[in-house]
């Protein structure tokens, strides 16, 4: 399964919406619902739509027969869309991000699921207990990652002190969008992220970039559940 996730400010709630309905026959939605496993009803007339569509505070669910589109509300104010694709071929992910694209996005991804864990979750051992949590995900404090495809605007990496000129110089691919966005591939497949070792020493190269590496020897020392929640949360 290939995942993606793109991050707007909540103003652009009705931009990122209409770039959604807009998208090519195969990926536009054509249901919405308020759970992820319901059939939901018909979105109808886009135009229609987008006039009437308030976002519920659990938000929503936007499908097709191979798409799905959990779009909602964060914690910290912004709007996220996290997609979820089965059986797509890989060039129509390329031309899904450059899509959405025109909404904006503070930050934007595709990769495989297994990748999204890999570089953003963590699981730990405390006591009989297992604990697992997502980190490095606030665009505040980081790059969240480098993935197979990663969207990122000018003013992320400027932000980070993240020099564009040495990612883009490790990518397969490049290609700059309005507004200063770089869109960028860093292999050929999705799968290929578990042999691509250029990218972890592209992470530690880059400390404005997230790097879950970074995290795992500092959850060795906690022996309590406060301890260890401080220190996630720190990493968030």
């Amino acid at each position: 399964m290939i995942k993606a996730e793109l991050e707007f400010p909540f103003s652009m709630v009705s931009l990122a919406l209409e770039a959604i309905l807009t998208l090519p026959d195969a990926l536009r939605p054509t249901h919405k619902s308020l759970g992820e496993d319901e059939v939901g009803t018909r979105v109808g007339d886009a135009r229609v739509f987008l006039q009437t569509f308030e976002l519920p505070s659990i938000g929503v669910f936007l499908r097709n027969s191979i798409a799905l589109y959990d779009f909602r509300k964060l914690r910290n104010g912004n709007l996220i869309c996290c997609s979820y694709f089965d059986a797509i071929p890989y060039g129509a992910v390329k031309e899904f991000l450059i899509h959405m694209a025109m909404a904006h996005p503070i930050f934007g991804f595709a990769c495989m699921a297994k990748e999204r864990e890999h570089r953003n979750r963590i699981t730990t051992k405390l006591g009989i207990n297992t604990i697992e949590s997502w980190v490095g995900r606030d665009t505040q404090k980081y790059i969240p990652g480098l993935y197979w495809w990663t969207l990122l605007p000018a003013s992320l990496a400027e932000k980070h002190g993240v020099p564009l000129s040495t990612i883009i110089g490790k990518a397969l691919e490049h290609i700059e969008l309005e507004g200063k966005q770089h869109l960028l591939r860093f292999y050929e497949k999705p799968e290929d992220w578990q042999s691509a070792a250029v990218m972890s020493e592209l992470y530690r190269s880059l400390p404005g970039v997230f790097d879950v590496e970074k995290l795992r020897p500092k959850l060795q020392g906690p022996t309590t559940f406060l301890e260890l929640n401080a220190i996630i949360n720190a990493w968030r």
